[in-house]
């Protein structure tokens, strides 16, 4: 990272500390650099809630961020919902840091731990409302909004990032790597190109170790993408 964004990037530093200070010991609150995806995290407060670290790598959302450029028209993306390796559930918010030429150079990003917080709020409900109705069933439609917002999996380690990431995709497919054809491979690299994983350094190896080809036929795949 130049000397320029550093200075810029610390001047969040303390706005971090601000927002940390006033949410409360349930609130991590982090700066990202987005040039080094494999240690983005410069500025951490309350870390010990994700288990992560100055150091530590972007999320697979920081990557998706990257690779869909959606930050040229929105400021910030707010209250999504974000999982932790500790099984935490998270209510998140990202900011996106610009320089005076209006470039990104940066995130800020507030994770708060909500886990017991919906298991009181569940507990509540059932106070109010007494037993579910079993005649009653969910409104799908709900569901469906819920499944369509945005997600993060807070995950310091690069390594494990992208083997969640690899996973998440593959899994869907209900099928061992090994038996999938070379057009259902081309569009794991696809899909997981759109996600940002071939940001990280690791990316092309880890997927052809996945999808048991070789790297150049991961280079391959993605040349047709083009």
């Amino acid at each position: 990272m130049g000397s320029e964004n550093r200075q810029y990037l610390e001047r969040f530093f303390p706005i971090a500390s601000f927002i940390a200070a006033i949410i409360g010991p349930k609130c991590e609150v982090v700066v990202h650099d987005i040039s080094d995806p494999e240690h983005s995290i410069v500025f951490i407060e309350n870390g010990y809630i994700s288990g992560r670290e100055v150091g530590d790598a972007s999320t697979d959302l920081v990557l998706k961020i990257l690779k869909s450029e959606a930050y040229h028209e929105e400021q910030y993306i707010a209250n999504y919902k974000a999982s932790g390796k500790f099984g935490q559930s998270f209510r998140s918010s990202t900011y996106y840091i610009k320089n005076d030429q209006n470039k990104l150079v940066g995130l800020l990003c507030l994770n708060i731990d909500v886990t017991h917080m919906e298991v009181a709020a569940e507990w509540v409900q059932h106070i109010l409302q007494g037993e579910p109705n079993p005649y009653v069933k969910p409104a799908v439609a709900e569901k469906s909004k819920e499944e369509k917002q945005t997600t993060e999996y807070l995950q310091g380690n690069a390594d494990d990032l992208l083997q969640h990431m690899i996973t998440s995709v593959i899994g869907k497919l209900k099928i061992p790597p090994e038996r999938l054809s070379s057009q259902e491979k081309i569009e794991v690299v696809r899909e997981l190109n759109e996600l940002g994983v071939f940001l990280l350094k690791g990316g092309v190896s880890q997927v052809a170790a996945s999808l048991s080809i070789s790297e150049p036929t991961v280079y391959r795949y993605l040349q047709k993408l083009k």
